[in-house]
C-alpha cells in the first residue's frame, strides 16, 4: 500500500470515529440536558424567586405595619376633630420620617372620610374616585375586598416615574373603613434589580397579575400594555414548567405576598448554542488530532521507508542488496517466470589484484565502477543487486531481441571506464532469456545462467592470462 494511499484511510478512519464520537456526544447531552432542563429552570427560578420575593416583600410589611398603627388609626378616626391645615401638617411629618427612615420613595394616606390623599409633602389633592382617571385605583382596589395589593403606577406627586405602589386598607377594630396607606419603589430600582438577574442568568424575567399583564419588566413599554400569551397561570403550583412551541422554555411561580406571577423565560437557542460549542469543539478536536496524526503518520513512513530502503541496500554501491535479491527471487518462484523474463549474472574481473596490489580503495572504486556500470545500461529495465563481494545479478522483463545490444553497450561502458586508482574495468557475464527454456524454472535458469557467467570468466583469464582468485 501506498504512503498516500495509507495516509488517507489512516485520516477517513479518524474522521468517521470522530463522526461517530461527536453524534454520540451530542445526542447524549441533548437527552440530559432535556431530562435535566425542567430541574434546572426550577432551580434557577426558586433563586430568583427568593431575590425578588425577599426585596419586594419588605414594602408589604411596611406598609401592613402602617395599617396597623394605632396612631395612624386614631388620626385618621378623629380627623374631623382638627383643621385640614393641622391634619396636612401631622400627616406630612409622619410620611416623611417614614420615607426617609426607610428609604422609599413614596409614602401615603388616603383618607375614607374625606377622601384627601396625603404624602410626605402634606395635602396632595383631593380624589375624585368615580371620575377621575388616575384615582381609580381606589375604588378597584376597595372592590376586591383585598387586605392589600401591589399595583404599578405612575407617581403623580414624584416626577410621574413608574412605580410599585402597595396599597394598604386601614381598618378600626370592628373593620369600619378608615382609609388607603402604603408605600411606593421606584420602578427603575425593581428593572435594574431584573436587570442584573437577566445578565446573570441569561433570562427573560417578568412579573405579571392573574390575568397575564406585565407588570415589572426591564423594558417600561412593556408594562401594562403587553400580555403574556400561551402561559399557564396557576396558584396552586409551585413551580410550573412549560416548554412552548417556539423552543423557549418557562416556569411559572406565583407570589402570594405579591398578587403576582413570577415568570421566567429561557429562550432555546441557549440550550442550541451549547451544542453548537461542543460540535465546534469536536470539529477543532478532530482537526488538530487530524493534523498531528497525518504529521506523525508521514513522519513514520519517512523512516520506515528510509529503514528500508537502507535494509535493501548496499552501503558501498547503493544497489540492492542480497537481502533484496532473496525477496524478489521468492517472490518469483512462486509462478512461472514471464517470457520476457531475462537474468544476468555479473562478476567483476580483477578485485583480488587489485585489493592485493592497488588496496582496498581501489578494490571499492571497481566495485562502485562495475555497480555504475550495470545500473545505467540495465537500471531502466529492471532491478540491479550487489549479491556479493564482487557478484551482481540483473532482474528484468527484455524481450530477448534487445538483449545482446544492451550486453555490447556493457562492453562499451566497461571498456571506456576509468577511475582515479584503477585504468581499467572488466566484468564477466552470464544471461538467460525465458523464452530460452520456457519450461524451466526460475532456479534452473539462474543455475543456467551462472553457468555462462563462469564461462565467460574462464575464457577472460584465459585471453588475458592473469592469475585467477582461489
Amino acid at each position: 500500500m501506498s504512503r498516500s494511499k495509507l495516509t488517507r484511510n489512516i485520516v477517513l478512519i479518524v474522521f468517521l470515529c470522530f463522526l461517530l464520537s461527536t453524534f454520540v456526544s451530542l445526542w447524549s447531552l441533548r437527552l440530559m440536558a432535556r431530562n435535566n432542563m425542567e430541574a434546572l429552570c426550577k432551580s434557577l427560578t426558586g433563586r430568583i424567586y427568593d431575590t425578588i420575593s425577599g426585596q419586594l416583600s419588605e414594602p408589604v410589611v411596611v406598609a401592613r405595619t402602617m395599617a396597623n398603627d394605632s396612631f395612624l388609626i386614631d388620626l385618621l378616626a378623629t380627623e374631623k376633630a382638627r383643621s385640614s391645615e393641622r391634619n396636612a401638617q401631622i400627616m406630612q411629618n409622619y410620611l416623611a420620617s417614614l420615607k426617609d427612615g426607610l428609604n422609599y420613595e413614596s409614602a401615603f394616606v388616603v383618607s375614607a372620610a374625606s377622601l384627601k390623599y396625603y404624602t410626605w409633602q402634606g395635602l396632595g389633592k383631593q380624589i375624585n374616585p368615580e371620575g377621575g382617571e388616575r384615582d381609580r385605583w381606589y375604588t378597584d382596589f376597595l372592590s376586591h375586598n383585598e387586605e392589600y395589593q401591589l399595583d404599578v403606577d405612575r407617581d403623580e406627586f414624584g416626577a410621574d416615574a413608574w412605580t410599585v405602589f402597595v396599597d394598604t386598607r386601614i381598618e378600626t377594630h370592628d373593620g369600619k373603613l378608615l382609609g388607603v396607606c402604603g408605600v411606593g419603589m421606584r420602578m427603575t430600582g425593581t428593572q435594574q434589580l431584573f436587570t442584573e438577574l437577566e445578565r446573570d442568568y441569561g433570562v427573560q424575567i417578568d412579573l405579571v397579575d392573574p390575568d397575564g399583564l406585565v407588570m415589572v419588566n426591564t423594558n417600561e413599554s412593556a408594562i401594562e400594555t403587553e400580555r403574556l400569551e400561551g402561559i399557564i397561570l396557576n396558584r396552586e403550583e409551585d413551580y410550573r414548567f412549560q416548554e412552548l412551541d417556539r423552543r423557549e422554555y418557562v416556569v411559572t411561580k406565583y407570589i402570594g405576598k405579591l398578587g403576582w406571577y413570577l415568570v421566567v423565560r429561557t429562550d432555546g437557542r441557549n440550550e442550541s448554542s451549547r451544542f453548537l460549542n461542543v460540535l465546534f469543539l469536536n470539529i477543532g478536536l478532530c482537526l488538530l488530532v487530524m493534523a498531528i496524526l497525518v504529521i506523525a503518520v508521514r513522519i513514520i513512513l519517512e523512516r520506515t521507508r528510509a529503514l528500508t530502503h537502507a535494509s535493501f541496500r548496499d552501503q558501498t554501491t547503493g544497489l540492492l542488496n542480497r537481502r533484496a535479491f532473496e525477496e524478489d527471487k521468492e517472490a518469483l518462484t512462486d509462478r512461472p517466470p514471464d517470457a520476457d523474463f531475462t537474468y544476468v549474472t555479473a562478476d567483476l574481473n580483477g578485485l583480488k589484484w587489485a585489493n592485493d596490489n592497488l588496496g582496498h580503495a581501489a578494490g571499492d572504486e571497481l566495485i562502485r565502477g562495475a555497480a555504475d556500470c550495470l545500473k545505467e545500461i540495465f537500471g531502466s529495465y529492471g532491478k540491479v543487486y550487489r549479491i556479493g563481494g564482487d557478484e551482481f545479478s540483473v532482474i528484468m522483463n527484455l524481450p530477448e531481441e534487445k538483449l545482446a545490444p544492451l550486453m555490447r553497450k556493457l562492453e562499451e561502458k566497461t571498456a571506456a571506464w576509468k577511475g582515479e586508482k584503477n585504468d581499467r574495468l572488466s566484468i564477466s557475464c552470464g544471461w538467460v532469456a525465458g523464452r530460452e527454456f520456457p519450461s524451466e524454472n526460475l532456479a534452473e535458469l539462474i543455475r543456467i545462467s551462472d553457468e555462462r557467467m563462469y564461462a565467460a570468466k574462464d575464457e577472460y583469464y584465459r585471453k588475458t592470462g592473469k592469475e585467477r582468485r582461489t
